[in-house]
């Protein structure tokens, strides 16, 4: 869609009002009355053509925000990756020269160097060590560099993957952009909760649905925001830009058939129930043939 389409909608919006306005202000002052009557159904045609084109131009904003917002996610994805593999290949290429140097070291019957040596290596890369891959490289990639974001904030991330990942019938971007804002959510809820700060994700495959909960430790969300957490442009931390990550949420979750729900007791818990890879397919294409 060509980027002027909302100066475009706006203008016709504009125009539109003050083509009413006109005619209320002739029907109002005007002396020829009948001459408006006759003047009025071709009034009514051109403001029904220019309603019409406002809801298309609205709609398609509306799509091409969505894309454009969904086309960064999976930049932001793609770079996961992209660390995740430069990170493997550096682990690759020391690996193979401490295997080098301590192959060496026994050779030449140095076993109490090796045996420091390799103390030495496994402290050095416990950290590494410590990857877990969930299934998916796109979703390793995210989870993994959310706790240490995490870490970096002082705030116990863990995550337990239960299912077959690749079984969702999800799109590994969609995927991503789904558990990436939930958890983005629920760390800027935990910094405003009290310590010790934790988050939580889970994926479970239970009665045929597959099932996401994003726990939290953040302060509990008063009942009345609860239906507005969803909406576009809502946000409880007033920074601007932001709110727009439980709506692409919620909007990617109702593409793909599921629903999604918070529990605010006894922790603040974002669940979503998304059905199984037949049942979705059939839910997707009938949205699509619907639309």
């Amino acid at each position: 869609m060509p980027t002027n389409k909302p100066i475009i909608a706006i203008s016709t919006i504009l125009f539109e009002t003050v083509f009413i306005a006109v005619i209320i202000l002739a029907i109002t002052i005007g002396p020829d009355i009948e001459g408006l009557k006759k003047f009025l159904p071709f009034a009514s045609l051109v403001i029904m053509l220019l309603s019409g084109f406002v809801v298309i131009s609205i709609r398609q904003i509306d799509e091409y925000s969505l894309k454009l917002v969904e086309s960064q996610l999976l930049r932001e994805h793609l770079s996961n990756i992209e660390d995740l593999v430069h990170s493997l290949n550096s682990q690759r290429h020391e690996h193979t020269r401490h295997i080098q140097t301590l192959q060496a070291m026994l050779y030449l019957d140095e076993v109490d160097q090796a045996r420091d040596y390799l103390d030495g290596v496994a402290e050095q890369y416990w950290e590494i060590q410590d990857l877990v891959y969930v299934g998916n490289p796109a979703l390793t990639a995210l989870v993994n560099s959310k706790r240490k974001l995490a870490e970096t904030k002082n705030i116990q991330f863990d995550f337990a993957v239960k299912c077959e990942v690749n079984e969702m019938g999800i799109p590994p971007w969609d995927l991503c952009s789904i558990i990436g804002n939930l958890i983005d959510n629920a760390l800027e809820a935990s910094l405003r909760g009290q310590h010790p700060r934790r988050v939580s994700l889970e994926l479970k495959h239970e009665e045929s649905q597959y099932v996401i909960y994003v726990y939290n430790s953040g302060a509990r969300i008063p009942k009345k925001l609860e239906n507005l957490m969803f909406t576009p442009g809502f946000s409880t931390s007033g920074s601007a830009g932001r709110g727009f990550g439980l709506y692409i949420v919620k909007r990617l979750v109702e593409k793909y058939g599921g629903n999604i729900r918070v529990v605010t007791q006894p922790k603040t818990t974002f669940i979503i129930n998304l059905p199984g890879r037949r049942r979705m397919y059939e839910q997707v294409a009938f949205i699509e043939n619907s639309v």
